[in-house]
């Protein structure tokens, strides 16, 4: 992973100008999907930073939504619907890049079964 090209990236999904108050948000994102990386992965795959710089602006965006509704409107109340679009739309965003990655990373869905009693198997 690369992380001038993730901010890079990071700078353009989110619509910022200045990355340098927001790099703690990239640093979680590249620690997340380390995590979740095959054994055997490249981790200088370039799909991984747009991985790691989506789900940084995911992190980003529901951070400032939930400061941006705390605020009030001009009426009294609190204004969230364009909030939630932009938070919407991020975590599509991660969707995809998730899917295309998904040969890299660990799957991250399971499902545990059991049986009480040998006619439970039928």
């Amino acid at each position: 992973m690369n992380r001038i090209t993730i901010r890079t990236l990071f700078l353009l999904f989110s619509g910022e100008d200045n990355c340098d108050a927001l790099m703690a948000f990239i640093d979680v994102s590249m620690m997340e999907i380390s995590k979740i990386l095959k054994p055997d992965a490249d981790a200088d795959d370039v799909r991984l930073d747009f991985l790691c710089a989506a789900n940084a602006n995911y992190r980003y965006q529901q951070a400032k939504s939930a400061r941006d509704n705390s605020e009030f409107t001009y009426a009294g109340k609190m204004s969230s619907e364009d909030n939630n679009k932009i938070v919407s739309y991020a975590v599509k965003l991660v969707r995809d890049y998730y899917e295309l990655c998904s040969d890299l990373l660990e799957q991250q869905n399971f499902i545990f079964m059991s049986f009480s009693s040998k006619e439970d198997m039928s």
